[in-house]
């Protein structure tokens, strides 16, 4: 009998010590969830009517309450950002770049100059239903831009438009993107004219799949000249991009320059998207400071703006060899649970459109007509 007792007396012993191991760890986990959904609270969600307009002369545009999902921009980040992420949702598109004045980094891996690889054919056949974010490498040095104006690329050109139509599916391409940055150097004489040349050459060719985007750096412009001086015309232009990393860490407005391209934007009646972003200060693994410095601030303007497609670089800038942005840091998302965590708690939600069967549907897309 006293054997028995001792028996149930441990087994008691044990089912509490289990129970309150299995209640420390709910309440932790509980605890945690809440502090997420505390970070995701903080952004704000109210839409400015000022920037909900009718479109005109553009394509393959989400729905009114909605927002593209893209992520780039190297196959190094991408494949460490599925290597991290395995179980969550896969974006509804992807980076990547390429330079005009070859065919390098589109059919085939190709390792640029600042230490990185591209690979468009890669991201097609890796994630079907997804779509293309193409950046074409366009500057004033060197003769570039004036070159593509002549037609001296035409034969890449060309070249570029065949792989585009066999992809079938949409392509964003970013021409000379960030042309009024000072680092590209870009007169706005040359890059219109070597702007529309692609364009009309891209068409003539029958790469119907492509959608074209102006892509603005949103800061103070190269030699001061105005936002519009770079403007190729209404007949040109898809969309409407811009850039977004220093921009942030202030207030959800990102300056008198952004400002600008958006109230261009709202005159041409084109849809905008940011082209590119990333909190550059950096994201650490013992503190969640970039959270309510830049995320929240970059979420709030995603709403309150109508921003209708968003790319976000997943990099550790460190990693590349690209003059001018020596200081900026190690930002990839999963440096830090809680923010990784956060990004998709906000990310996951209906409003962002991500890898799916439907995504050429809901974009306007249609095969039959590329």
């Amino acid at each position: 009998m006293i054997n028995l007792f001792k028996r149930l007396l441990i087994k008691s012993v044990k089912d509490i010590f289990l129970i309150v191991i299995l209640f420390s760890i709910t309440t932790c986990l509980g605890q945690k969830e809440n502090k997420i959904e505390t970070m995701v609270s903080k952004i704000k969600r109210e839409v400015n009517p000022a920037f909900v307009y009718s479109y005109e002369k553009t394509k393959f545009v989400p729905e009114e309450g909605k927002t593209l999902l893209i992520m780039g921009q190297t196959v190094e980040s991408i494949n460490e950002y599925m290597d991290s992420f395995p179980n969550q949702a896969i974006p509804g598109g992807w980076s990547a770049y390429w330079g005009v004045p070859e065919f390098k980094g589109i059919k085939e891996s190709h390792k640029t100059d600042s230490g990185d690889r591209q690979n468009h054919q890669m991201l097609i056949d890796r994630f079907p239903n997804t779509v293309m974010h193409s950046a074409m490498w366009m500057v004033g040095m060197w003769d570039v831009a004036k070159k593509a104006g002549k037609g001296d690329y035409d034969k890449v050109i060309k070249k570029y438009a065949a792989w585009a139509k066999s992809i079938d599916r949409p392509i964003y391409l970013r021409i000379g993107y960030e042309f009024d940055g000072h680092h590209n150097e870009l007169e706005p004489e040359e890059y219109v004219k070597a702007y529309k040349h692609i364009v009309d050459l891209l068409r003539k060719k029958g790469a119907n799949n492509i959608a074209f985007v102006w892509h603005s750096y949103a800061s103070e412009p190269y030699k001061n000249y105005k936002l519009s001086d770079w403007y190729p015309g209404d007949d040109y232009v898809d969309w409407i991009g811009i850039s977004v990393f220093g921009h942030a860490y202030d207030n959800s407005d990102f300056g008198i320059h952004c400002d600008k391209v958006l109230q261009l934007a709202k005159l041409k009646k084109k849809p905008v998207m940011i082209a590119e972003s990333n909190p550059v200060k950096g994201i650490y693994n013992d503190k969640i400071d970039a959270w309510d410095q830049w995320f929240v601030n970059f979420f709030t303007f995603i709403y309150n703006k109508n921003i209708k497609a968003v790319s976000f670089i997943n990099q550790d800038w460190k990693r590349l060899y690209i003059q001018g942005i020596e200081e900026w840091k190690d930002a990839r998302l999963y440096n830090n649970e809680q923010i990784s965590e956060a990004w998709f708690m906000e990310t996951n939600k209906d409003r962002y459109l991500k890898q799916s069967t439907e995504l050429f549907e809901q974009l306007g897309y249609d095969k039959n007509e590329k």
